[in-house]
């Protein structure tokens, strides 16, 4: 008879969504490394594991909700980005289209649930130095350290990290993100403490934010209550909307149904047609570069002079506020570039190189319609991608604050496979 685990069966779809989450977890994942001798797990280790009892995830969270309501939504996203799982997602009360696979959401989702985790696992300072033993707080002083700790006994995740980014980006975002979860924690116990309302807030660096559309209170909002106008950029479309006798959709009114889908789709367009309009003939590399300055005004002001950067700041206080994006809020640059090149409003070689973009036929009727007010604020941002280029000759002695954003640029040019 052989001892390895078998399949573990669970009663409801939200409890195996929150134990999918849990295994998966970062902080699981090293438990179970120190008593897992092979490639199997089995029955003793399966019941040694330190499985959080589902009380646990009714208590409220760094988002003053119970941790069931952060990590479900996120699990959703992570696993339902096709239709073979929808019973999944309708028993977890999402009734809705798959996700779109996005690399960049599900690393920062996966960051998110792994720094939840780790609160759910280690407590608060207070509660680790009351309930610490003498050895453990003499190596860890508090949850933080333990959680730097942990991170670094996965080298294989490390090393790509750093071939990829430069930097162990995963162990650096998840620290960011506890981070932030502990000030929460902290400002909503002394608000507590103080007889007050707790009133803070973790705010997701995901916009739209993980999972479905929801409400105020956490609940998912059904389909037929969404804005189709607005429809969410990581969601697909329904299924007969994207099956039902495509042959007769043009392919024009195809693009246009399925970017620009917001106004800041509209505005990344107009700033992205201001561009080549501006530089014609830049590669798509310095396209590409030019619309994250345009679009992130702090990154666009480091590689400013100080004249110029006063003159930017105005110039950014009367643009289109939609055009200006978080910083980890996709421009979706290929999309804008294809449905620009589409409507004949630009031209890409792409045999060449470095797909250098040129103005096309029908450059004049797509500015037309798409916003205005941009033009000076890619007119500056054309100046720091410039100063960028020039900086690129030699990194070594460029200062730190510079070089994490081009090292960001060039995460992106990876991203697109866009030759530098």
């Amino acid at each position: 008879m052989s001892d390895r685990a078998p399949l573990l069966r669970i009663q409801g779809a939200e409890r195996a969504a929150l134990l999918i989450a849990e295994l998966n977890s970062v902080a699981l994942d090293f438990t179970a490394r120190t008593a897992v001798g092979g490639t199997d797990l089995s029955y003793f280790i399966i019941k040694q594991l330190p499985i959080l009892l589902p009380d646990r995830f009714r208590q409220e969270d760094a988002t003053d909700r119970k941790a069931s309501g952060f990590v479900i939504p996120r699990v959703v996203e992570l696993t339902y980005t096709a239709w073979d799982l929808e019973p999944f997602a309708r028993d977890c009360g999402y009734n809705g289209p798959p996700f779109i696979w996005d690399e960049e959401r599900r690393f920062l989702i996966r960051c998110e649930l792994d720094a939840a985790f780790f609160h759910l696992y280690l407590g608060t300072p207070e509660e680790w130095q009351e309930q610490g033993s003498p050895e453990l707080l003499q190596y860890f002083s508090t949850p933080r350290d333990a959680v730097d700790y942990i991170m670094e006994t996965f080298p294989i995740v490390k090393r790509k990290d750093e071939q990829a980014h430069g930097r162990y980006r995963t162990k650096d975002t998840i620290l960011e993100i506890y981070d932030e979860m502990a000030e929460v924690i902290r400002q909503n116990a002394a608000a507590v403490a103080a007889g007050r309302q707790p009133s803070a807030r973790y705010q997701s660096r995901l916009d739209p934010l993980p999972g479905p559309p929801m409400d105020a209170e956490g609940n998912f909002i059904p389909m037929a209550q969404w804005d189709r106008a607005n429809w969410p950029p990581h969601i697909h479309l329904p299924r007969e909307k994207a099956i039902t006798r495509p042959e007769e959709v043009p392919l024009e009114e195809f693009a246009a149904m399925a970017y620009p889908t917001t106004e800041t789709d509209k505005a990344i367009c107009a700033a992205a047609l201001a561009t080549v309009e501006q530089c014609p003939g830049l590669s798509s590399t310095d396209h590409l570069d030019t619309l994250l300055l345009a679009t992130h005004p702090d990154w666009c002001k480091t590689f400013l002079n100080q004249v110029d950067q006063t003159a930017f700041s105005a110039i950014v206080n009367s643009a289109p506020s939609a055009l200006f994006v978080d910083k980890a809020q996709s421009i979706r640059w290929k999309e804008c570039r294809d449905y620009l090149e589409q409507l004949q409003a630009i031209s890409v070689r792409h045999g060449d190189k470095s797909q250098a973009i040129g103005l096309g036929a029908g450059f004049a009727s797509a500015k037309s319609d798409l916003p205005g007010g941009v033009d000076d604020v890619v007119g500056y941002a054309i100046k720091a991608m410039k100063r960028i280029a020039e900086l690129r000759k030699d990194l070594s002695t460029v200062p730190q604050d510079q070089l994490k954003i081009i090292q960001v640029f060039e995460e992106q040019h990876r991203l697109y496979q866009l030759a530098a």
